[in-house]
């Protein structure tokens, strides 16, 4: 899917690092990586979009593993393209931090704050998803074979097979996800569209720290 964002306008400083265009239209998806906290942004709203519903998401039962693990799979591939497109944005953002007005370094330590909060977040979702999907399995040997050739060696032949190393705590895990699961869905919308409203917040600051410094040499000139 692809979905085209406008970069929102701000200020910028005159030492700032020129960036793309006001208004310049950015094409943001699957095979197009953001660049900018506008397509970031836009990139985590289209992530939100693809949440499982809350209607889907209360039907899950231990009567209907392949749903729970179809479940599973989708919110695990949602929070991975979520945590993978955070780390653009030191890149997106990226100012040499002597150039940096005061107010703004501020603010992009706030932002900072609240990435790390958010990954945390998710990460409790993600954890327990791989417990679901991924759980600990131990190699047995399910079949011994032995040929002897005709000048009378014997050759034996082993098969292994994977089995669940504690299929009562996979239980347990398959149990708890579908008690929390409404919780946990609403933890990662909660929390992509709170990171949406910080870029927001963040962006006013430091346009707004960029128009104080533009007017405080303008003063002095």
């Amino acid at each position: 899917m692809k979905v085209v964002a406008t970069m929102a306008k701000g200020g910028s400083s005159s030492n700032k690092r020129s960036r793309e265009e006001d208004n310049a239209e950015v094409v943001v998806g699957d095979e197009n990586p953001p660049s900018t906290l506008p397509e970031i942004q836009e990139r985590i709203k289209q992530l939100i979009a693809r949440i499982p519903s809350k209607e889907e998401t209360a039907s899950l039962s231990l009567d209907d593993i392949p749903a729970m693990e179809r479940w599973c799979k989708t919110v695990r591939k949602i929070t991975r393209d979520y945590n993978l497109n955070l780390n653009f944005v030191a890149i997106a953002n990226y100012q040499w931090e002597p150039d940096r007005p005061g107010h703004t370094g501020q603010s992009l330590g706030a932002l900072r704050n609240q990435i790390q909060l958010s990954t945390a977040q998710t990460n409790i979702v993600s954890n327990h998803i791989a417990r679901v999907l991924t759980p600990s399995l131990d190699t047995r040997l399910h079949k011994k074979t032995v040929v002897e050739k005709p000048n009378g060696v014997k050759e034996e032949t082993y098969e292994y097979t994977a089995v669940i190393n504690d299929p009562e705590m996979l239980q347990l895990n398959r149990e708890q996800l579908c008690d929390e699961a409404i919780y946990k869905r609403q933890l990662v919308v909660s929390t992509m569209n709170q990171m949406v409203l910080c870029m927001d917040d963040y962006q006013k600051a430091e346009a707004g720290a960029a128009g104080a410094e533009t007017s405080r040499f303008s003063m002095a000139y």
